[in-house]
């Protein structure tokens, strides 16, 4: 209880003032004022759901925490989400205007105690002048057993993000692996196609090789053969350049006996 508040008074000369008072509690005694009001009704069984909402706006008042006493239209509806409520900060405010309980035509934040009013269908009258009565020991009790389930729930939260956590690096190694293993088959398959494009020029350096040693040897073989060529008609000429010589010198001969022939032909005559 804030210094200088009375835990068993509001303050105020009318109910509105003394609602007043109550929304600018903490959420811790705005919880208590409920819990103490109706304990004997439906407090003590819903003890531990009230702490639950004081810490859960303990949780979302990020300026104030524990010392807060009311939540932004944004976080209203995150404590709402928070506990699977249907009810919203538009409809619980239109519930508080038709109650009287709001009387503000704009209301910029929402304090536990509007909430509470409409979680459990309290009326805000009854509720400002309740006999607080002396539930210390019980509200004491009901908060340290949902200290206890607050405790083990983180717990159980920094366990599921350590788990989770894990799973990420698990996933993220084995991405890594899945990523070098790629690059390995890529690598491998790029290895091959370069082996494969070698042999293929290879391969086609020889036949460029075969075909050009082919094309050298026809040209060998026709060299050849046109040396051949030009040794036979050199022979042919050879042996047409003999005969022409054979028949001169025949016909010298035929033409010296002729003339030989002659010549003892006109000596015959003479004599």
């Amino acid at each position: 209880m804030a210094e200088g508040r009375d835990a068993y008074n509001l303050s105020g000369d009318n109910n509105d003032d003394k609602l007043k008072d109550l929304c600018g509690r903490t959420y811790k005694e705005q919880a208590i004022w409920f819990l103490n009001s109706y304990w004997e009704t439906w407090g003590e069984e819903n003890a531990e759901k009230l702490w639950a909402y004081v810490h859960k706006c303990n949780d979302l008042d990020i300026e104030q925490h524990e010392q807060g006493c009311a939540l932004d239209e944004l976080n209203a509806h995150r404590l709402l989400e928070a506990f699977d409520e249907t009810l919203t900060v538009r409809a619980m405010r239109e519930t508080l205007r038709s109650s009287g309980a709001i009387k503000e035509k704009r209301v910029k934040n929402v304090p536990l105690t509007h909430y509470l009013l409409c979680r459990f269908e309290v009326n805000w009258e009854e509720l400002v002048n309740a006999n607080q009565g002396d539930n210390k020991e019980e509200l004491e009790e009901a908060e340290r057993r949902l200290d206890e389930v607050q405790k083990a729930l983180e717990e159980s939260k920094q366990r599921d993000a350590e788990a989770a956590q894990a799973l990420q690096e698990s996933i993220s190694s084995e991405n890594a692996a899945k990523e070098r293993e790629a690059a390995a088959v890529a690598a491998a398959e790029e290895a091959k196609q370069k082996e494969e494009a070698a042999l293929a020029a290879a391969e086609e350096a020889r036949q460029k090789e075969a075909a050009a040693t082919a094309a050298a040897e026809e040209a060998r073989q026709k060299e050849a053969a046109a040396k051949a060529a030009a040794a036979e008609a050199k022979q042919k000429e050879e042996a047409a350049l003999a005969a022409a010589e054979e028949a001169r010198q025949k016909e010298a001969a035929a033409t010296a006996a002729a003339e030989e022939a002659r010549q003892k032909e006109e000596a015959a005559v003479a004599a």
